[in-house]
């Protein structure tokens, strides 16, 4: 930590403007495709995703469920914005426009996996380490 300055406060200034900057992007991105008529769904209900949804303020206006695979999470809602948790076969048989990978650390599993979500005309958007779409 002493090696990197993590204790450094223009270390922190640094790391709090990067955060606040990839929030910007990412809203851009997303409210850019929904100004578009496009449709956005979020991809795994991870708690790395409930910290991500509630600093930026996604709710059901910009996503409109979040897939999971995980049968206890269905059928609930995400903690503090409130969107609707699906089965992952709802994202089959709903595919939305563009899916928000929330488990980023899984993204080339993931996006193996569903393959034929991008043959069938289906985007990635990601958010780490950069947001973009894919």
């Amino acid at each position: 930590e002493d090696i990197q300055g993590l204790g450094d406060i223009k270390s922190l200034k640094l790391f709090a403007g990067n955060i606040n900057d990839s929030r910007d992007i990412l809203l851009d991105i997303l409210k850019s495709l929904k100004s578009k008529g496009k449709s956005i769904a979020g991809y795994a209900a991870t708690s790395k995703s409930t910290t991500i949804l509630n600093y930026c303020q996604i709710g059901t206006e910009i996503l409109d469920y979040i897939c999971d695979t995980t049968p206890l999470k269905q059928d609930k809602y995400s903690p503090g914005m409130h969107i609707p948790i699906v089965s992952h076969e709802y994202f089959i048989d709903n595919p939305p426009d563009y899916a928000l990978l929330l488990a980023w650390n899984h993204s080339e599993e993931i996006m193996k996996k569903e393959q034929s979500f991008i043959d069938n005309g289906g985007h990635w958007i990601l958010n780490v380490p950069i947001p973009q779409i894919i």
